[in-house]
C-alpha cells in the first residue's frame, strides 16, 4: 500500500491573492503613480504589503508566485549618483590622493 502524502506544506496564499501579485507585478509603476519605472521583486513585495493584497510576504514567495506565472525579475543593482555638481572632479581628486598616498607609502 502506498503512503497517501500531501505533498508538504499547504500554500499560505489563496488563488486570489497570488493573482493580484501577478497582476500588480505586470501594472508599469508609474500608472500606479509610484516614483520608479520598473519592478524589483523587493518593491513588489512592499507595495502589495502597503495594499494590503497580502498582510506580510518575501520577496522569495513573490519570486516563486512569479515564476509559476512565467514572470521573471532579475536581481537589481542600484548604485547612489550624486547630486554635487562638482562631483566628477571630486572624485577625481579622490582617487588621485589614494594613488599619491600608495605610491609614497610603498
Amino acid at each position: 500500500m502506498k503512503p497517501n502524502f500531501g505533498g508538504g506544506r499547504p500554500r499560505t496564499f489563496t488563488e486570489e491573492q497570488r493573482a493580484d501579485i501577478v497582476e500588480l507585478a505586470q501594472i508599469p509603476p508609474k500608472v500606479l503613480g509610484l516614483p520608479f519605472t520598473s519592478w524589483s521583486l523587493a518593491k513588489i513585495k512592499e507595495v502589495a504589503e502597503q495594499k494590503k493584497l497580502v498582510k506580510s510576504i518575501s520577496v522569495e514567495t513573490i519570486r516563486v508566485i512569479l515564476e509559476e506565472a512565467n514572470i521573471t525579475y532579475p536581481h537589481t543593482k542600484t548604485w547612489k549618483e550624486s547630486n554635487d555638481p562638482d562631483f566628477a572632479a571630486k572624485k577625481n581628486e579622490s582617487s588621485n590622493s589614494i594613488t599619491n598616498h600608495q605610491k609614497k607609502g610603498g
